[in-house]
């Protein structure tokens, strides 16, 4: 009679820590799947002052994810390349629309275009490490 609540313990520790697994391995595969670049979409990024500019995007992924990075690139009027940056959206939720207004690194100065140069949810890879 003394094994018997032991190996009732057993048996709910064990149920218990696969019912905690299986779900963590779900999510997992399902992230692996989805690709970030593919279902978060900018909109627009345009001009908004000398020293700003605006976002318009839109996560169309089908999970929620702690932060999504965007590398942007400022052009001058002629195209030519003047500085890099990156900006995030932090809990970002499936269908959640976001407008944000960010500045522009020092290097950008005289800026007229924001081209989207990658989307990514790795923090080094967002910041070129």
């Amino acid at each position: 009679m003394n094994r018997l609540p032991k190996l009732l313990l057993s048996v709910c520790l064990l149920a218990s820590s696969v019912t905690f697994i299986l779900p963590k391995q779900a999510r997992a595969s399902e992230t692996r799947l989805e690709n970030v670049s593919q279902c978060f979409n900018v909109r627009q990024m345009t001009k908004s002052e000398d020293v700003r500019y605006f976002v318009d995007a839109t996560s169309h992924c089908s999970r929620e994810y702690d932060a999504v990075y965007v590398q942007v690139s400022f052009l001058d009027g002629a195209g030519k390349h003047l500085d890099d940056g990156v900006w995030a959206i932090y809990w970002c939720r499936p269908g959640r629309r976001e407008m944000h207004e960010f500045g522009v690194p020092k290097g950008a100065a005289g800026f007229e275009r924001v081209v989207l140069r990658r989307i990514t949810t790795d923090f080094a890879e967002a910041l070129g490490r």
